[in-house]
């Protein structure tokens, strides 16, 4: 009893499963033939690269038939698209072209396949240049199948002539994206992706060069002031291609930070430029206005703080003065250089009267000579070794910007106060400029020299040619490197 049970059970689950499957069946429909791409179709056409055009044929629907389909030239399409688009295309001289393959067997499996239209381009555009208008009408011919798609059997295949070309898929400037500063990864792949405007029919070799000399032109166009990349901070592979089938590859370059920002020296700072060229091509084109890759990295300098900083020598300090207020001297003398603030500022000598009042003989006035000549200069001491990248001042704030008359002058680093180094000059636009900032040449020292060489205009003051300068200001970084060497 208990088997015949069980056999009932297995035949009613066996029914009622092929009574879904039939259900599943009903809702698909039979399998259709017709053409992807029906209508007017632009096709490009590459000069120079002998790849065909492919048209396809679609099956869709329960999948279980196969389809012998064919394709042939029939004008009698372009006759009755010209009449219902009212347009006036013409067909193509058939020595321009030829189906290469005009039959295909959609295999219960085949989803599309493509019909091929190889071309004669030196006769195409030949052709095309006469009137561009020209089309190759086709229609599909279907066998063994259920259901054709009438509405999707013709096509009006119109060549439009392409160059072929390849070129990069990021080009012109590029803000390089890698961690340039201390403590980061030692090294940085970065990707870039070169693309043809076609697919590869056989692979294509290409060549990559560093052209520094775009640097140049670069900095003369936009006043900018990068400069190449140290050698052995960039690692880079200059051949590649791009792989038969396909329209893109990939290249890479290694940044190298350590080369750039050492961990046991000063940071190599600046703004640095790599131009990378596409240079040859085994076949093909180059885009010219796509062949160029400017990838940039900037070593940025912090604002050094001042804690250890003092002014060791001012050769125009208002201290010096005999007549200078209590008030003067705690508020514009050397010090309010570098006391981080431009509410007090530093004044050259300016004031000095004689003891009669008289205002001082230039000539004959011992004082006057010695502290109200330019140039002026103060002499900092950084207080330990700093690497200096960037140098600028700030003018007096508030009211007391009318002091500002500083016009141009230069700046020197030491390691010892003794030998000097001339880094970099210095130019303010106005007197009214806020900041002035200013890169210098790279070096490491304990002391730094700014100096004063002119002035903007002669001063309502005894001294004509005097100034103020609210705050000195000075990038880089200490040098830590130095330090725990010595420990």
């Amino acid at each position: 009893m208990k088997n015949k049970l069980y056999i009932s059970l297995f035949a009613a689950a066996a029914v009622a499963f092929s009574a879904c499957e039939s259900d599943i069946d009903n809702f698909m429909v039979d399998d259709t033939v017709g053409l992807l791409n029906s209508g007017l179709v632009d096709a490009k056409v590459y000069t120079g690269v002998d790849d065909p055009t492919k048209v396809f044929a679609i099956k869709a629907g329960k999948g279980r038939q196969s389809a012998d389909v064919s394709i042939s030239v029939d004008p009698t399409v372009l006759e009755e698209y010209n009449t219902t688009a009212s347009t006036k295309l013409k067909e193509l001289p058939s020595d321009c072209y030829s189906i290469s393959v005009s039959k295909l067997v959609l295999t219960t499996d085949d989803y599309r396949m493509p019909f091929e239209i190889s071309w004669n381009r030196d006769r195409l555009e030949a052709a095309l240049a006469d009137d561009p208008n020209q089309v190759i009408p086709l229609r599909m011919s279907v066998t063994s199948i259920g259901t054709i798609d009438d509405e999707r059997l013709t096509t009006l295949v119109r060549p439009v002539l392409e160059q072929p070309l390849v070129a990069f898929a990021r080009y012109g400037l590029v803000k390089g994206d890698v961690n340039a500063t201390r403590g980061g990864v030692a090294e940085q792949k970065v990707f870039f992706d070169i693309t043809a405007n076609f697919i590869a029919q056989r692979d294509i070799n290409y060549t990559l060069e560093i052209d520094n000399s775009l640097i140049d032109e670069y900095n003369a166009e936009n006043n900018t002031n990068y400069r190449p990349f140290p050698e052995g901070s960039i690692k880079m592979d200059l051949e590649g291609k791009i792989n038969e089938f396909l329209s893109t590859s990939k290249f890479n370059l290694v940044f190298v930070r350590s080369v750039l920002v050492p961990d046991n020296a000063p940071s190599n700072f600046g703004n640095f430029m790599l131009p990378i060229r596409l240079k040859s091509l085994s076949s093909s084109n180059i885009d010219a206005d796509k062949s160029v890759i400017l990838y940039t990295v900037s070593v940025e300098a912090n604002k050094l703080e001042k804690g250890k900083w003092s002014i060791v020598e001012c050769n125009s300090d208002l201290n010096d003065d005999p007549n200078a207020t209590e008030s003067e001297k705690a508020n514009n003398g050397a010090d309010a250089l570098i006391d981080g603030s431009t509410s007090k500022w530093w004044r050259s000598f300016y004031r000095y009267h004689a003891p009669d009042e008289k205002k001082p003989d230039p000539e004959n006035d011992e004082l006057y000579n010695k502290y109200c000549n330019l140039p002026y200069y103060a002499v900092v001491d950084f207080g330990r070794l700093t690497a200096v990248a960037k140098v600028g001042f700030e003018i007096p704030a508030s009211s007391n910007k009318r002091y500002a008359n500083s016009k141009a002058g230069h700046v020197e680093l030491s390691l010892d106060g003794v030998n000097w180094v001339n880094v970099g000059t210095w130019s303010s636009p106005s007197a009214a400029t806020q900041a002035v900032e200013f890169d210098v040449t790279p070096m490491t020292a304990r002391y730094m020299k700014f100096v004063i060489e002119d002035v903007f205009k002669d001063m309502s003051t005894a001294n004509k040619k005097s100034t103020g300068i609210g705050e000195l200001n000075v990038w880089g970084e200490v040098a830590t490197w130095e330090e725990a060497s010595e420990e």
